[in-house]
């Protein structure tokens, strides 16, 4: 997979640490120190942003990465491109802010009884907003440019760590809560501002235009895929964000800070089809506009049988220690149990199901594509408004559940019909039942006195029982190839060592 295979290593080496460092923050150190409120306004304040971000965005990062090949070259500053997307950019937030200006009164009077903390920072919003429309931007444009390894470190390792120092210093009283939300906020800016950086240290930023390029055909295309992106990309982030908006409607910010805590664990599944995401859009894009389908349909066989075999091995560590994950939270966590498993299953379902959607948006389906999106956001609303009363934050999970089984099935049928193509085999059947052997075995392990050892014991003996036959059997060259560079890299530390 040359550039794509790199990358996603590299960005999941990043994303994997960050996701250790975000277990420390949300699992570990925030339950213990913040009240479910407090947590609940972080989660909340993140999640209306990341909404109106995306919207902000006013499609162009679809744009980016589709049509930024037509003006990749290098020598004309990819032809004033940088200026588009940043004037774009500056007038979504116009926009964003004039829709914020005119939803508090309503944001105010809907939240004053059940989330006061959350009208108290409501204004946060506002630079949350700003910061989180041009992080897409910014970033969509450093992966065009193949550099996608660097923005997942400053934003899933980087980030993490300064949310550390943050929860720290509160946690040492240099903080109080209003420092630390203030801060919380500033951080988030940081990500935007050393992409920025990067791109400036690789003379890849120039503010010049060039509107000579830009004739009427192309920018009626432009304004397509740009309005088609809209509906993708709020679609897109809103099937993540928005049930935290509705758990907090119908319950309360408490409510809100469990969801999101025990949501944060099954998210952890959707790093390595993260990194891929971000790094194998671009490459696809550019196989599209050169119309190489065998090297498409390659890629979405691999990446399926690697996201397969990762996300299932995330999902039998995270569950098999499920019992582990609920001694380290307070006792109050205890009902974001269940909310744990349904939401580790829809985001296996989601990895599986990834690259299928990026083929799709990416091709001249694009339209078709939003209309996917619009009708994920529908029904991930209409379940949660049909659940949430009755079944509270269990609900909200069942509904993220049944909707992105749904999506997943869509769109592996849309690939299949319109492209002829679909890497799914008895393999992928197989890989299901060890993983779920592999977890019914680990059930008799006694549980040891020892919290720790008997997480890493679990996890270790998950591991070996699922990963070693995958292997073994050849489910992941890949895999297997890593593997080996690993040993060798370990081989040649024993020489060494044994050579003093």
């Amino acid at each position: 997979m040359g550039i794509i295979a790199r990358q996603t290593i590299k960005g999941s080496f990043y994303s994997v640490l960050g996701a250790l460092i975000g277990f420390v923050n949300i699992g570990l150190i925030m339950p213990q120190i913040f009240s479910t409120a407090e947590i609940g306004l972080t989660n909340l304040l993140i999640s209306i942003s990341a909404i109106f971000g995306q919207i902000g965005t006013l499609g162009f990062m679809n744009v980016t990465v589709k049509l930024f090949p037509f003006f990749r070259d290098t020598k004309n500053k990819n032809n004033g491109f940088l200026f588009l997307l940043l004037s774009v950019g500056t007038l979504g937030f116009i926009i964003c802010a004039i829709a914020y200006y005119i939803s508090k009164p309503y944001l105010v009077s809907s939240n004053i009884q059940n989330s006061p903390l959350f009208v108290e920072y409501v204004y946060l919003l506002i630079p949350l907003i700003f910061i989180s429309i041009f992080y897409l931007l910014i970033d969509s444009y450093n992966r065009i440019l193949f550099n996608a390894s660097f923005g997942i470190f400053v934003k899933e390792f980087l980030l993490r760590i300064l949310n550390l120092l943050g929860i720290l210093l509160f946690y040492f009283n240099v903080f109080d809560f209003n420092a630390f939300i203030i801060y919380y906020t500033l951080a988030y800016g940081v990500p935007v501002l050393l992409i920025c950086l990067l791109l400036l240290s690789k003379n890849q930023i120039s503010f010049k235009p060039s509107f000579e390029f830009l004739n009427k055909k192309f920018v009626r295309e432009i304004i397509s895929v740009a309005g088609y992106g809209v509906i993708s990309g709020f679609s897109g982030i809103a099937i993540y964000q928005i049930d935290r908006y509705l758990v907090n409607y119908y319950c309360d910010l408490s409510a809100t800070g469990v969801y999101s805590t025990a949501f944060f664990f099954g998210t952890i599944i959707l790093l390595p089809a993260r990194s891929l995401i971000r790094i194998s859009g671009s490459v696809i894009a550019e196989d599209i506009k050169a119309n190489r389908w065998d090297k498409i349909k390659n890629i979405y066989k691999q990446s399926t049988n690697n996201l397969l075999l990762l996300s299932i091995l995330i999902f039998i560590i995270i569950w098999g220690n499920i019992n582990n994950i609920m001694q380290f939270l307070p006792p109050v966590f205890e009902t974001g149990r269940y909310v744990i498993l349904l939401i580790a299953l829809a985001f296996v379902v989601q990895s599986v199901s990834a690259i299928s959607g990026i083929i799709i948006q990416y091709s001249k389906y694009y339209k078709q594509h939003s209309y996917l999106m619009l009708f994920s956001i529908l029904l991930i609303v209409v379940l949660n408004v049909l659940l949430l009363p009755d079944y509270g934050i269990t609900g909200a999970a069942m509904a993220s559940f049944i909707a992105f089984i749904i999506m997943g099935i869509l769109q592996i049928l849309f690939v299949k019909i319109k492209f002829n193509s679909q890497p799914y085999n008895y393999r992928h059947v197989i890989m299901v039942l060890a993983g779920a052997c592999a977890c019914f075995i680990s059930s008799f392990i006694p549980q040891l006195n020892s919290l720790v050892l008997d997480l890493m014991l679990r996890s270790s003996v998950l591991a070996v029982l699922y990963v070693a036959p995958m292997l073994l059997a050849g489910y992941s060259p890949e895999g297997i190839d890593i593997l080996k560079r690993l040993l060798s890299i370990s081989q040649k530390n024993k020489n060494k060592d044994s050579g003093k």
